[in-house]
């Protein structure tokens, strides 16, 4: 695989034969979401066919020429199919933008280019390489003779408007993605009231204390957010503790296994078992912690989420740990580390279980001296080794 500095560019046939792409890009940083997007252009450039712009709220071109998906680690990975494209659209340009703060805010991007044999070259920029800008151009895959593709890493201050008007569109007055309210038809009622909602925030204070929540019965999926944060700048810490959020889990239908950072299992949201972490914060910059998210609860027996201590602190003592999780409902269910032991760098804080089609939360919280010990408690009967991030 080859890495690419900004401005560099390659025939695409010096890289792969093939013509059907995938690219994957992925943003870290401090604002709490980065957007990715694909404009498909024509031969000058232009965004002549807005059916051709691919983000979040248009996934597909009309075609399927061009699609979005969400990866692992928070990854959005496009699928490129240059065969099938009209004649009309004969430049592909991979942009990022930003509501809050600039991308001289981030740690980096990366995007990596692959085709049918495996990743074929990477792009990378960092916040060093920018100023205020709220938009940036990252990779172009254009038709001159033959399909090329060059690193771009463009910033533009104006952000999302500057980028769509530098392609000839133009930005409606509504967020992106959400299309204008219709007009009211004439004598029509209004709509009645919705239901309220009767949410639940519970906090569990004592090891063993419990609490329940439903899944729903019409075969939709209904994802629980586990959230893992913690204090960040304690004077007894060193620049930041490195606490790592996982779990052990056991389906229904017997598969077992473990999602962790610590030797780069993060599981997937689109393959089983349905479970997904989305980063490893190894330096307690990032303000929302970290995040595991298990999005076919339906599936599983038994998840065991844990948090234990990589380095930057000694114990629990020091971090304020806690852990929230959170349905689609709105229900939200807090653990808080409140008896933290001074010497054990690893606390099992909650199982999730499915119980009869009811999703049962228990705090745990017991510590031990790392993972071998904690599975010999709970019986998931796993094989341990030394690893390292």
């Amino acid at each position: 695989m080859q890495t690419f500095q900004a401005g560099q560019r390659a025939a695409l046939a010096n890289l792969t034969p093939h013509t059907t792409l995938t690219l994957r890009a992925r943003i870290s940083g401090p604002a709490p979401e980065y957007d990715l997007m694909l404009f498909g252009l024509d031969a000058g450039g232009q965004l002549s066919d807005d059916r051709y712009m691919v983000f979040f709220n248009q996934p597909h071109s009309p075609e399927g020429a061009l699609s979005m998906q969400s990866g692992g680690r928070g990854e959005k990975v496009f699928t490129l199919d240059l065969a099938r494209l009209p004649a009309t659209v004969r430049r592909l340009t991979l942009a990022a933008t930003v509501d809050e703060g600039a991308f001289s805010a981030i740690d980096h991007a990366e995007v990596t280019l692959g085709g049918r044999d495996g990743p074929l070259l990477t792009f990378r920029v960092t916040g060093r390489d920018f100023q205020a800008q709220k938009a940036v151009m990252l990779l172009d895959v254009y038709f001159k003779d033959v399909w090329r593709v060059g690193a771009v890493g463009q910033g533009f201050n104006g952000g999302l408007e500057a980028l769509v008007k530098h392609f000839g569109g133009e930005v409606k007055q509504t967020p992106l993605g959400r299309a204008p309210a219709p007009p009211p038809l004439p004598e029509t009622p209004p709509p009645p009231a919705p239901p309220s909602l009767s949410l639940q925030k519970i906090t569990l204070d004592k090891p063993g204390q419990s609490t329940r929540l439903s899944l729903r019965k019409s075969g939709q999926q209904e994802p629980i957010h586990v959230n893992l944060n913690w204090d960040r700048g304690r004077s007894l810490m060193r620049a930041g503790a490195d606490l790592d959020l996982g779990c052990m889990y056991l389906m229904n239908d017997g598969e077992r296994g473990v999602i962790q950072a610590l030797g780069n299992h993060f599981g997937s949201d689109r393959f089983g078992p349905y479970i997904l972490l989305d980063k490893d914060d190894r330096t307690g910059a990032a303000s929302d912690g970290e995040n595991l998210v298990i999005y076919r609860p339906d599936l599983i027996h038994t998840v065991l989420v844990f948090a234990f201590i990589y380095e930057g602190t000694s114990d629990f003592t020091r971090v304020n740990g806690r852990l929230t999780l959170k349905d689609p409902g709105g229900n939200e269910i807090t653990v808080k580390l409140s008896n933290p032991d001074m010497r054990r760098v690893f606390c099992a804080i909650a199982s999730v279980e499915n119980i009869g089609g009811e999703i049962k939360v228990t705090k745990e919280e017991r510590y031990f001296h790392g993972h071998s010990e904690c599975d010999e408690h709970y019986g998931f009967g796993f094989q341990w080794r030394a690893g390292n991030k």
